[in-house]
Parts: structure tokens; C-alpha cells; sequence
């Protein structure tokens, strides 16, 4: 081909290409009008509140390629309904539309909209629930201790004296509960020093203080993590940083063979996790919910596994979270250690104080060592070794170092090494006897129906139900 045939062939092309590209930006031009049409239309239809109308221009929005066209009409939709002071029906269109702009925040502010109206309306313990269940949003704490405060003023009032002690107690330093609590005090005591009728109702005498530091000391020196859990398999931490897992294997949860370097272990639903020495978290078994995406974590101190999540608390004292649960952690900060459930979590702050996702589990003040949590229950244990709960049994725990639990029993070690139990589901008899034939005991980890213990000279022993490979697993391996 003459080198004049070759310049023309090679215009032609440039062209031809030219002529394309111009079609095709003519063909996005006009269907990109389409779109912003129909968006213009939802959102002024939007603005003149005809929802019906927005709703079907966003519909045709979406056709042409606006994929957040209805979002946006709900958007406003929920800011006119938080305009009118429909805090409910806001929140719930700002749910629905999930990660669109700041919609997760503005649901925060319909919560807290809502809280501040009970408030306002005397409603002062549905504004204490409602409060407590947005800490750390905006001055959420401020107003929970003040409902708190008005609830146990009206206690002192209506002269239920010993409710309103603990109520002002809790609150210790808020505004004048300590003042309030000490003259409670010297009225249920007959003591004339009000530090003196204080320190009796708190448990703060010098025997008392002398019991908690033993406490102290017995939680610092027992490790944690050497032994976990989950619904028919069990995972152990060997002195060289191996593990071992033994028992229901259909989703991998027992290959743990190549975790090495580990400092402790966890176990959920079918799904096991190591925690390396270096903080770094691996796992095996079911990740149907992402609970085993836990490989760019760093910095990890300790994690716990629920039913299907997986969760790590930083050496920074911030909470990682992977699976099932959905839940804002982002305020979780501070935390020392942490319990879960597979519907919720309860975090024990370095301070002594707790968070929780479920106002239902809330235990308000500070002085919190552990916590333990079911579907339907919470329990915090004191720094005294007392335990709370709803169930009145728990009142004559003492001397409890940590707490534990699975659905069907609360366990708490004792500073003698013996064991505390109590059933939260009916037909537990046999298995809270075996409990409490356990001695020497440093670490329990509870499945349903079964418990791996290990004991304090590094022996395991497990009872209740135990599945048979299990047992004959710890046959073979007597101590760790």
C-alpha cells in the first residue's frame, strides 16, 4: 500500500472513531437528562410533599440509572416527618434507607428526639432506657444520669429508702448523690458518721477494701483464653502457642492446626478463633456472616466469639467486630474486656463502668469487674465479688473473681477456686451439681449442655453432657 493510501486509511479511522464517540457522548447526554429529569421531578414533588408522586419519578430515575433516586425521596420524607416532630416515623424511614448519606446518624437523632419528648412528658424511666440505649451519642450520659437522679430522688420521697440508696449510690459523683446517699445511709444504719453508715452500704470498710484487692488480684494472675467453647467442639491453647480443637467439624471450626504464636483462643456458634502474640487475630470454621473475616486486625487484646460474630477489644481499648450483629460499636471505647450474646454485647470499661446494646441490660454507676450475657439476661459482677442480676438467687453470691455463661447456666469462680451456679433454663439440675463438684478452678468455658474447666495446676476435666469425642480427647490430654 502507497504511503498516500495508508494517510488516507488511517483519517478514515480517526473519523469513524471520532463520529462514535460523539454518538455515544450525544446518547449519554440525553439519557442523563432523562435521569436528572426524573430526579428534579421526585424531588420537587418531594418538597411539595406529594410522596406518591416522588416515589414514582424516582421509580423512573432509578430505570434510567439513579440508583439512590428513592433514597433520596425518603430522606426528605424523613426530615419532614422529623420537622413535624414524628420522631418515630423518621426513625424508622432513616433505618430504611441504611447507608444513604448520614442516614445512620439522623437515626440517632430521632432516638435521642424521642428520648428528650418522654423526658420532657415525666416519663423518666423510658427516658433512662432510651438515653442509655444511645451512650456515647451527644450528652446522652448527662441526661441518663439526670433521669436516674429524678428517679431516685422520687425513691428518697416516697420513702423507699433502701432502692433510693442504691439509685443515689450508682449515680456517685452526680451532682449531690453522694451527700444524698450518705444521709440515706446514717437513716438505714443508725450510724451517726455518715462516712462510717456509707462505707458500711457500699462495702467499703477496711476488711471489705482488703477482699476486693485480693479479687483484683486473683482476675490479674488468671489467664484467660487457654480454653473456649462453642456448641459441640472445643478449642485448647497449648503452652507453645498451638492449638488444638476437637469435637463437630462440619464447617471447619476444629482446623486450627496451623495457628501458631497464640496467646488465646475463642470459640463460637461453628466458627473457632486464635489470638496471636503479635495481636493479630486467624480463624477457621463457618463464615456465612463474615464472622471469620478477622485478618487485617491489629493491635488485639482479647476477643470473644457470639453465636455468629467475632469480636476483638484493641490494646487502645476500641472494639473490632465482624458477623451477624449489627450494631453501631463506633463510641465503644475504654473497654477492658467484654460479653456477648448472639443479639447483643456488654462492654466493662477500664473505669468500672458498662455499655450495653440493649437498654434492657443496663446496670448503671461503676465499680464493674466482669459481665455476663444471655439472649434475654445480663449480669455484672462487682469489684466487691457480688453479682447483679434480675434473679433474687444471685444475692447471696460472695467472693466471685469472673463470670460466665452459656444459654442454660450462670457459673461464677470463686476466690476458693470452687463454683457458683445458677440455671437460667429449667431441667439444669444435674448439670449445675457436677458444677459444683469442680475445685481448684482457674478457667471454665460453658457450652449448652457441657463445661471444659481448667484447673489451677493446669489439669482439664470437663462435665454435664460431654460429647464423646471430647471426653476421649481429654483422656489423651489431661492437663495443658
Amino acid at each position: 500500500m502507497k504511503r498516500k493510501q495508508k494517510l488516507h486509511l488511517l483519517l478514515g479511522l480517526v473519523l469513524v472513531g471520532a463520529l462514535a464517540a460523539t454518538a455515544a457522548i450525544a446518547f449519554w447526554a440525553v439519557e442523563s437528562s432523562r435521569t436528572s429529569r426524573f430526579e428534579t421531578q421526585a424531588l420537587r414533588a418531594a418538597e411539595a410533599g406529594d410522596w406518591d408522586a416522588a416515589y414514582a419519578y424516582a421509580e423512573k430515575a432509578e430505570a434510567e440509572g439513579a440508583m439512590n433516586a428513592s433514597s433520596a425521596v425518603s430522606y426528605k420524607r424523613a426530615e419532614a416527618a422529623l420537622k413535624e416532630g414524628n420522631f418515630a416515623e423518621a426513625e424508622q424511614i432513616f433505618a430504611s434507607i441504611g447507608a444513604y448519606r448520614d442516614a445512620k446518624d439522623r437515626v440517632k437523632e430521632c432516638r435521642y428526639r424521642i428520648a428528650v419528648a418522654l423526658e420532657g412528658a415525666g416519663d423518666f424511666e423510658g427516658a433512662r432506657d432510651a438515653f442509655w440505649a444511645l451512650v456515647p451519642y451527644g450528652d446522652s450520659q448527662d441526661r441518663y444520669n439526670a433521669c436516674c437522679y429524678r428517679i431516685a430522688t422520687d425513691l428518697q420521697e416516697s420513702g423507699n429508702l433502701e432502692d433510693a440508696f442504691e439509685a443515689f449510690s450508682e449515680l456517685i459523683p452526680y451532682a449531690d448523690s453522694e451527700e444524698r446517699a450518705k444521709a440515706i445511709a446514717v437513716e438505714i444504719t443508725g450510724q451517726s458518721n455518715p462516712e462510717e453508715a456509707l462505707s458500711t452500704m457500699i462495702g467499703a470498710t477496711e476488711e471489705q477494701e482488703a477482699k476486693k484487692e485480693e479479687l483484683r488480684e486473683l482476675r490479674a494472675s488468671m489467664q484467660t483464653g487457654r480454653i473456649a467453647a462453642g456448641k459441640a467442639h472445643i478449642v485448647v491453647l497449648f503452652s507453645d502457642g498451638h492449638a488444638e480443637a476437637v469435637g463437630d467439624n462440619n464447617a471447619g471450626q476444629c482446623d486450627v492446626s496451623g495457628f501458631s504464636n497464640l496467646k488465646a483462643v475463642a470459640a463460637g456458634y461453628r466458627h473457632s478463633l486464635g489470638l496471636k502474640s503479635d495481636g493479630t487475630v486467624v480463624a477457621a470454621g463457618d463464615n456465612a456472616y463474615g464472622q471469620c473475616d478477622v485478618g487485617t486486625w491489629t493491635n488485639v487484646k482479647t476477643v470473644v466469639c457470639g453465636a455468629f460474630d467475632s469480636y476483638g477489644v484493641r490494646e487502645d481499648g476500641t472494639l473490632l467486630h465482624a458477623g451477624f450483629f449489627s450494631y453501631d460499636f463506633s463510641g465503644w471505647t475504654d473497654l477492658a474486656s467484654i460479653a456477648v450474646s448472639e443479639t447483643g454485647a456488654v462492654g466493662v470499661r477500664a473505669d468500672g463502668t458498662l455499655l450495653s446494646t440493649r437498654a434492657a441490660d443496663r446496670f448503671p454507676g461503676s465499680g464493674f469487674a466482669d459481665a455476663a450475657l444471655t439472649n434475654g439476661t445480663a449480669f455484672a459482677l462487682k469489684a466487691d465479688g457480688t453479682v447483679r442480676g434480675a434473679n433474687d438467687a444471685l444475692s447471696s453470691w460472695t467472693e466471685v473473681a469472673v463470670i460466665r455463661n452459656s444459654a442454660t447456666v450462670l457459673v461464677g469462680i470463686r476466690l476458693d477456686g470452687s463454683i457458683l451456679a445458677h440455671a437460667l433454663m429449667p431441667g439444669s439440675e444435674r448439670f449445675l451439681e457436677a458444677l459444683q463438684k469442680e475445685t481448684d478452678v482457674s478457667e471454665i468455658a460453658l457450652a449448652g449442655t457441657f463445661a471444659l474447666i481448667r484447673h489451677r495446676d493446669g489439669r482439664l476435666s470437663a462435665c454435664g453432657d460431654v460429647p464423646a469425642q471430647i471426653a476421649e480427647f481429654l483422656k489423651n490430654v489431661p492437663s495443658v
